[in-house]
């Protein structure tokens, strides 16, 4: 399982949405999208900002549920 297929599935996981996937990028809620930068490496961008990596997907998605 590559960095963006793992990705989904904690999406799925945290039932966060998929709003539009384009190569390495995900936008998902609230203005968030998230680069697959690697294959346990990813970063988070909020409103064009970067807010910081990440190399935990649950601290990720975590994160994103809460300040969603």
């Amino acid at each position: 399982m590559n960095g963006t297929e793992s990705l989904l599935e904690m999406m799925k996981q945290f039932n966060l949405p998929v709003l539009t996937q384009h190569g390495k990028h995900i936008e998902t809620q609230n203005g968030y999208v998230i680069e697959v930068e690697g294959p346990a490496l990813y970063k988070l961008i909020h409103l064009g900002d970067v807010i910081a990596p990440f190399d935990d997907l649950e601290e990720l998605c975590g994160f994103i549920k809460t300040y969603s």
